[in-house]
């Protein structure tokens, strides 16, 4: 799926990633408790950061599609610890 694919189905599916979970898209940082993928130097990559800060890749892809697949089941998975 694309990242307007993505996005319409977090819409259309009430998707919810918490309160304290922030959702990026456009780059990577290093602010606490971020879920995002991005397209950064060639590649596709779905990352996370710490509570105190600082980021992991958990995966990189060179396809957009797969990548934005991949993010909406991290997502999705945060999205069922929020609705327990």
């Amino acid at each position: 799926m694309t990242k307007q694919e993505f996005l319409q189905r977090y819409k259309d599916e009430k998707l919810n990633i918490g309160d304290e979970y922030l959702m990026v898209l456009d780059a990577i940082t290093d602010e606490p408790l971020v879920l995002g993928c991005v397209y950064n130097q060639g590649k596709w990559k779905v990352f996370e950061t710490r509570e105190r800060g600082g980021h992991f890749v958990m995966k990189e892809m060179d396809n957009e599609s797969e990548a934005f697949v991949f993010f909406y089941e991290i997502v999705l998975s945060q999205h069922k610890i929020q609705s327990n």
